[in-house]
């Protein structure tokens, strides 16, 4: 039999017929180590037992330098007890798994590294993290379609590690962006809204994949959930001049509701000139702001009592050149041909030269709209976009906040902000 001398292992350790007994065992070690895994040589002897600080290791050294064959043995015993579980099934091997469910794994020694990445794609990871129960890691959702490895590396470098591919989403949601990719440019006041082809049930995970990219910095910027299927971003303050704004929005891992995954979309839109018209009916005037600079103030004739053209935030909506402005209520009917006429609310308020209007600059006289004078109109006209803001003051009359487009800059930005599902 082979003559074996052990010290070093926290204490005087003692030999009995070719198995290793610990005179004091350590969180590290086995009641009892086999030796039947060394070599069998006549003159077998193990010079010391080396113990690593993080005590999760033993190394047996023989007396010539070498590493004992039971080095693999006990480094193996680390990650041995270690189960990945499935909807509650144990994972040995290639296993194919449903869309959506989450990966367990059990009994992790301490400080080791537990991954789950893409078979194919190392860089394509699903995030997992340990649970409030100790040696117990758990993943995300399991995106649909997708092959991957779970792997757990011990602190010596032992690892274990399972395959599988989930199978493809049950039902899938697709979504319509606004603006539309290549529609042109727009205002400095057109929100960026999503619309769902689905209800939304899990919004703060969606709401996390749409990330929203600009070419110069906004400042404070927030989704905003008008109903289950549909999102609005804005910045606190308008955009800024000449921007690029894109929208990335992956949504193919995002249960978005039970078995409910989305598309993955990218669109862009593009901001011109920061333009601003301030409408004081106070003061009777205009003043025309291009790119935070004042470029014309005009005389301007707003609603009269009864017809008080609103206050609040609003943006230029069309452009309508020859706009006949009608109404047949027998109360208050008019019929007027306008040359220069731009929309900005639903209920028929606009922008419109009045050649009839002898008040312009002097009283508000008119029925909601405001009035300018035919060459002030046409100016406007002609330097004007779709989405171009115009902040209206002076009446004491509000512009509601379901008014299209506008009415969602007539918020606080406190109440924008509790319309998000990260905030709320």
């Amino acid at each position: 039999m082979s003559r074996v001398v052990i010290a070093g292992v926290a204490g005087v350790a003692m030999v009995v017929t070719g198995i290793f007994v610990p005179a004091q065992a350590t969180p590290s070690t086995e009641a009892s180590l086999s030796l039947s895994t060394l070599p069998s040589e006549t003159s077998t002897e193990i010079a010391a037992v080396t113990e690593p600080t993080d005590l999760n290791t033993v190394f047996l050294t023989r007396a010539d330098g070498v590493q004992a064959a039971a080095r693999e043995r006990v480094e193996k015993d680390m990650v041995h007890k270690v189960t990945f579980t499935i909807d509650g099934a144990q994972i040995t091997g290639f296993t194919r798994v449903r869309a959506g469910a989450t990966l367990t794994v059990d009994n992790v020694p301490l400080g080791s590294t537990v991954e789950v990445f893409g078979f194919s794609d190392p860089s394509d990871v699903v995030p997992i993290k340990q649970t409030a129960r100790a040696r117990v890691y758990r993943s995300d959702p399991l995106p649909p379609a997708a092959r991957f490895y779970a792997r757990v590396i011990a602190p010596d470098n032992s690892s274990v590690r399972v395959n599988f591919a989930t199978g493809l989403a049950p039902r899938t949601f697709s979504m319509t962006v606004s603006p539309r990719e290549g529609s042109g440019v727009y205002g400095a006041g057109i929100p960026l809204s999503v619309t769902f082809s689905q209800p939304i049930a899990n919004r703060a995970a969606v709401e996390r994949a749409l990330t929203v990219e600009t070419s110069k910095k906004i400042g404070a910027a927030s989704w905003y959930w008008v109903s289950s299927t549909m999102a609005v971003f804005r910045p606190k303050n308008y955009w800024p001049g000449n921007t690029r704004v894109t929208l990335n929005a992956d949504l193919r891992r995002v249960e978005a509701a039970p078995g409910l995954y989305g598309p993955n979309v990218k669109s862009s839109f593009r901001i011109g000139d920061q333009v601003i018209i301030r409408t004081n009916f106070t003061n009777k005037r205009m003043t025309f702001f291009r790119n935070g600079k004042l470029e014309r103030t005009f005389p301007i004739s707003g609603g009269k009592r009864g017809w008080e053209t609103r206050d609040g935030v609003k943006l230029i909506r069309s452009h309508e050149p020859n706009r006949r402005l009608i109404n047949t209520d027998p109360r208050n009917p008019w019929n007027v041909q306008t040359r220069y006429a731009m929309r900005l609310t639903s209920s028929g308020e606009f922008i419109h030269d009045a050649t009839w209007n002898g008040s312009i600059g002097y009283l508000n006289n008119s029925h909601g709209c405001t009035n300018m004078r035919l060459s002030d109109a046409g100016w406007v006209f002609n330097n004007t976009r779709f989405g171009d803001v115009v902040v209206s003051s002076g009446s004491g009359v509000r512009v509601s906040k379901s008014e299209f487009l506008s009415g969602y800059w007539n918020y606080s930005w406190k109440e924008w902000l509790a319309g998000s599902a990260l905030r709320s």
